[in-house]
């Protein structure tokens, strides 16, 4: 459990405006391929009820591994970087600075949330309030225009992407502008290298985790779940940057062993600070407990569904590689069936 002082609190409008005077830098071109927005016209497989997790330790030192680029993770005391990385993590999570580490935008955050949370408001409504933060709006048209959502013909108006979109689409498509500035770092080591996979693996965390929520109640949710859930990670990876002196490599397994538990509460208290919805952060303060205690079963339906989703993410990204032949939960199989149809057509 993450404490945080009142002090502490995101101030969207005081740190967001100092931190994004300028426009927010592309994410680096590996973003996912073809999501679908709308509900395919194909039969997709039926959504499995929610059962237990099955944690995947070996899945989780692949795939940060593949971040970090270390093929073997050695059985060695952590390096001097390492543990100096651990410390300040560890100072992280018990007072967290999301502005810091992982800058948001825009100023209209809060009101964009609560409306795209009313499943009765119009898209339209969500369009008008997306038209009032300038730099949003060109992220959103941006997007819209890109190889993932456009149509036929070029987006020229929020307008018509609200009528290409729909009402669950923009919402999709607001959320990942919104989260384009967290995976957009330029700057050291670390993060510019493994940023863009993060980004692949939170569109297809997200896509996962809403598909398996049965209830347009509690979708939006689920999907903004998925895209916050690595948050933290992002924030340890800029950390590193700050820590390793150049060439200097990570490859202990105790930093690996520290390293997951740790950012994953760090995550809880960027969710926190960004005062997201409540089942939000319930399901992603459950996956950090299961990070520590991987015998842990989730506490809520959507804690499993996010923890299915991150582990079908993770095995469709690390397709192809060294990754061991095994038998799949039905949920699992059922959520990596959907994810080979999203974003592998």
């Amino acid at each position: 459990m993450i404490f945080l002082r009142p002090n502490a609190m995101w101030s969207p409008l005081q740190q967001l405006q100092k931190a994004w005077s300028r426009p927010a830098p592309e994410p680096r071109p590996v973003a996912p391929a073809r999501p679908v927005l709308k509900p395919a016209a194909t039969v997709a497989p039926a959504v499995p009820a929610p059962v237990e997790a099955v944690a995947d330790p070996d899945l989780d030192r692949r795939f940060v591994g593949e971040l970090l680029q270390v093929a073997h993770w050695e059985d060695t005391p952590p390096s001097g970087a390492e543990r100096d990385t651990l410390r300040r993590l560890a100072a992280l999570v018990i007072q967290p600075q999301a502005d810091a580490l992982v800058p948001r935008r825009p100023t209209a955050l809060p009101r964009l949330l609560g409306l795209m949370q009313d499943e009765n408001a119009s898209a339209r409504e969500l369009a008008a309030l997306v038209a009032q933060d300038p730099a949003l709006l060109g992220e959103v048209m941006r997007l819209a225009n890109s190889v993932q959502f456009r149509g036929e013909r070029r987006v020229e108006s929020l307008e018509q992407a609200v009528m290409m979109l729909g009402q669950w689409g923009l919402r999709q498509l607001v959320t990942r502008a919104l989260m384009t500035p967290v995976f957009s770092a330029r700057q050291g080591r670390f993060a510019p290298r493994a940023n863009p996979r993060l980004w692949d693996e939170a569109a297809r965390c997200a896509h996962g985790c809403a598909w398996l929520t049965e209830g347009d109640s509690t979708r939006f949710d689920a999907y903004l779940a998925g895209m916050v859930v690595d948050t933290g990670m992002i924030a340890a990876l800029r950390v590193m940057d700050q820590v390793f002196p150049p060439q200097a490599q990570a490859g202990s397994q105790q930093f690996l062993a520290a390293l997951l538990p740790m950012s994953a509460r760090l995550s809880v208290g960027i969710a926190r600070q960004w005062q997201l919805p409540a089942p939000v952060i319930e399901a992603i303060a459950a996956h950090a407990e299961r990070c520590a205690d991987p015998g842990r079963p989730p506490a809520a339906a959507l804690a499993t569904h996010l923890d299915t989703a991150i582990r079908c993410a993770r095995r469709l990204l690390l397709k192809g590689s060294d990754s061991p032949k095994q038998a799949l939960p039905a949920g699992d199989m059922a959520c990596q069936q959907e994810l080979e149809r999203a974003f592998c057509a």
